[in-house]
């Protein structure tokens, strides 16, 4: 079954990008610009996944699609991506975000980065089970939660 994913951003070399990116891994990729975004098409394409741009200076307009999309019972357990820049904002409550199925990826990112982090949001127990998010090192690569090592105890 293929993988449905809506991409939200508000530039469209953007959209054209993460629509190249993602098709390579047979997903079908749903593109919107952010004034044009409502539920009814959420509603409407049924996606597995949703990746939402959040950019400081429109802050507003993700957040209240996002509230929107966790208040409706039909989109509450649609799992979201969040691209930012914010990286205090992910430090903070990327944790309680966590439990509501959305994880954070941390601009910029490379390829890999993103289809390991669509990867890691679409698996249910890694969202559900774990706070920790998904944001690239500082080497560039990602690292997930359950790939870090814990100390010995």
């Amino acid at each position: 079954m293929t993988t449905r994913i809506m991409v939200i951003n508000n530039s469209d070399d953007i959209l054209a990008l993460f629509k190249k990116i993602l098709e390579t891994d047979d997903c079908e990729v749903f593109l919107q610009l952010f004034l044009n975004s409502d539920l009814r098409e959420v509603r409407r394409i049924k996606p597995d996944l949703i990746i939402l741009d959040y950019y400081v200076g429109r802050e507003g307009v993700g957040w209240e699609f996002l509230q929107l999309l966790k208040m409706e019972d039909s989109t509450t357990g649609i799992p979201v991506l969040i691209c930012t820049t914010a990286v205090r904002l992910a430090q903070e409550i990327g944790g309680y975000l966590a439990t509501k199925r959305v994880s954070i990826l941390r601009k910029p990112f490379e390829s890999r980065d993103l289809a390991n982090a669509v990867r890691l949001a679409l698996m249910d127990e890694h969202i559900t089970s774990s706070p920790e998010q998904v944001l690239p090192k500082s080497d560039g690569s990602s690292q997930d939660s359950k790939s870090k090592k814990r100390p010995a105890e």
